[in-house]
């Protein structure tokens, strides 16, 4: 059991190494993205402002970035999609296999208590036999002797416990 648990833990690491690496790629796509529509929002500000300024060079240029942005913008969004899926399907796999590791901990852990569990009853059971058998006999009172205790404590030999008085 030990080694299956020490299998599943792998499992999981690499599982989990994959779901990092998908979302490294996932990131960098993001961030492609986020730059690419941080530089349309430039290329806007340049063409308005080299309008107001008359520069004609420069808003042309500023107008190329922006006919080129909405078919970059598509190249990212395509990218992104099947990394979205590919995150998803890591994520359920890391958590499938730490599921698993998990119900393998919980089998040991299970049988572990069981274990001990026993153990302490098996110990107990050597303590208290050796308890019963380093008891000391009692030696048996014989007849003569109980009736002379009744006697002297005040009882019949027929059992009946009988009251003493001062008086009597």
């Amino acid at each position: 059991m030990a080694k299956l648990l020490t299998l599943r833990s792998l499992e999981e690491g690499r599982a989990e190494t994959e779901l990092a690496n998908q979302r490294r790629l996932r990131q960098a796509c993001l961030d492609a993205l986020h730059a690419h529509e941080t530089r349309e929002h430039v290329a806007l500000h340049a063409l308005h402002h080299a309008l107001a300024i008359g520069d004609r060079s420069e808003a042309i240029s500023a107008e190329m970035a922006l006919a080129y942005s909405p078919l970059k913008r598509g190249i990212l969004q395509r990218q992104l999609a099947p990394l979205e899926r590919s995150v998803e399907s890591a994520a359920a796999a890391w958590q499938h296999s730490r599921a698993r590791r998990l119900q393998i901990e919980t089998v040991l852990e299970t049988e572990d208590a069981r274990w001990r569990r026993e153990a302490q009853i098996r110990e107990q059971k050597t303590l208290d036999a050796w308890f019963l058998s380093s008891r000391p006999v009692r030696r048996t009172i014989n007849a003569d002797e109980n009736s002379h205790r009744e006697s002297r404590n005040g009882t019949r030999h027929d059992g009946i416990v009988r009251a003493t008085s001062i008086e009597e």
